[in-house]
């Protein structure tokens, strides 16, 4: 009764572990339970550089150049081996403890099972309701995300030199600047026909807003804890989150339009950019709320597309595709077309309205398997009006 807060509570348990700072709720068979990441950690590894909590993201807003300074995962800093080797689930109603070992290969971990018998419990003891849940840590991908960054460099020129750093993607929040952060998405991996629950973080070249490549930590199954790095060509542009944002604030019918809305009491909330795969191209997405201040919740007020350097908008995602696919922007400037014919299945378009309203309503409802479903559909849908302007051509 004393230590009630979940950290306070499995520190005091087993102070010979660090503990993340965002320990999660999940609901199994009507009981409440919480679940909170433990790593073992060094600081006296052979030959590996320690971690540094405090990162700086340069970058270009216009002809002046910026810095963006954060402190990241600071319950690591100073450590050069961490491994997320535990998983702790605290009972919500009786508050008991059970801690789980995740990384049995971990030999620190191995020493501490040794030494405390029966303090530990496997990962096969947990409960399959509770593995369906458990998720890889945010503060641990941005960890190994920030080092990856720099050690990806395998030529040795190149990383004395640090030709190819690569930082975090940026975005705009409110009126701010700021780096983007590890989401959950549900993603099939490539040759995979089942979507996973993965745990992305972007990554553009350093003063570049540009993508430049991503990594994944993978949650389910046999795949809890596998990493995967994505690489984009460097001969090719691929547009960031930022330059999203800096495509929509360029537009003068739009950029007059959200100026309006933030101000009189309101505010304008920018979504994700959803970077959705066609083919061998990018449409990227990107909802925009408007929130009263004197209202509970946000209202969804516009969708922006993108594809290429074309972009539109409207009040729903149908009506913004249909501007971008008959060649029009909202302005009355031609759009890069891609329909050969410029003619729009209707159908069509309500339907990829349909699947990308239901995305946003189960994203926000958290019912994530749900919302990786409807925006397959949405994909499906968009692959087959492109497949209209292949079949035109």
């Amino acid at each position: 009764m004393f230590h009630r807060q979940i950290r306070e509570r499995v520190r005091i348990l087993a102070p010979f572990l660090e503990w993340d700072s965002d320990p999660y709720i999940v609901l199994i068979d009507g009981r409440l339970s919480w679940i909170i990441d433990g790593y073992t950690t060094s600081t006296y590894y052979p030959y590996s550089e320690a971690f540094s909590s405090h990162e700086v993201i340069e970058y270009r807003e216009g002809n002046r150049a910026r810095r963006l300074a954060s402190r990241v995962s600071p319950h690591l800093d100073g450590a050069n081996y961490v491994r997320n080797s535990v998983k702790a689930v605290v009972d919500a109603f009786d508050g008991s403890v059970d801690f789980y070992v995740f990384d049995p290969a971990d030999p620190i971990v191995q020493v501490w099972d040794r030494a405390l018998p029966r303090f530990f419990k496997t990962r096969a003891e947990m409960s399959p309701g509770l593995q369906e849940h458990v998720r890889y840590p945010e503060s641990f991908l941005l960890a190994q995300g920030l080092v990856y960054a720099k050690y990806h460099m395998s030529d040795p020129a190149v990383f004395y030199n640090q030709e190819d750093l690569w930082v975090r993607a940026t975005e705009k929040y409110y009126d701010t600047i700021r780096p983007v952060e590890p989401y959950y998405v549900m993603w099939e991996l490539p040759g995979s026909d089942q979507a996973e629950f993965v745990s992305v973080l972007p990554f553009t070249p350093k003063r570049r807003q540009v993508l430049i490549g991503w990594i994944a930590g993978l949650c389910d199954g046999d795949n809890y804890g596998r990493l995967l790095a994505y690489k984009f060509p460097k001969e090719k542009r691929v547009l960031g989150p930022q330059q999203v944002e800096t495509k929509i604030d360029q537009d003068p019918e739009l950029s007059e339009k959200l100026t309006l809305w933030n101000q009189h009491g309101s505010s304008v909330i920018r979504g994700n950019v959803l970077a959705i795969p066609i083919k061998d191209t990018l449409l990227y997405v990107e909802p925009i709320y408007l929130r009263a201040d004197t209202a509970a919740y946000p209202e969804l007020r516009l969708v922006v597309v993108m594809h290429g350097d074309s972009m539109s908008y409207g009040e729903t995602f149908e009506g913004a595709l249909r501007q971008l696919l008959d060649g029009v922007s909202p302005s009355g400037a031609p759009a890069r077309d891609l329909r050969a014919d410029g003619a729009l299945d209707q159908g069509l378009a309500r339907e990829a309205n349909e699947a990308f309203e239901r995305y946003l309503d189960l994203q926000g409802a958290q019912r994530f398997e749900e919302a990786a479903r409807e925006l397959r559909t949405l994909r499906d849908v968009l692959r087959r009006l492109s497949g209209g302007a292949a079949e035109a051509n």
